[in-house]
């Protein structure tokens, strides 16, 4: 009779899952997200790449110079804008 009471708890337990059904899984569908877009003209590396490859050329050939001639103050001024602006392009994608 002591065996049948340590078993009771077992057997009900067992009972208790096997006559329980498992409730339907319900899906919600959802409507995906759109894909993120990037508005704007993007600077791909390619281009970052060869804008300071300029801008290196520039500074060495400036570097034996005492002065720098109004030509190579402009081309620094221009690589300069366009580094800045290939910067806003670069952090608008980040």
């Amino acid at each position: 009779m002591l065996y049948a009471l340590l078993f009771l708890p077992a057997v009900l337990a067992i009972g208790v899952l096997l006559l329980r059904r498992p409730r339907p899984v319900r899906v919600l569908a959802e409507m995906a997200a759109p894909a993120a877009t990037i508005s704007g003209t993007v600077v791909p590396f390619a281009e970052l790449d060869a804008l300071l490859a300029a801008l290196e050329g520039a500074t060495v050939r400036i570097d034996g110079a005492d002065e720098l001639d109004e030509q190579a103050v402009t081309e620094l001024e221009q690589l300069a804008e366009k580094l800045e602006a290939a910067a806003a392009d670069l952090e608008r994608v980040g």
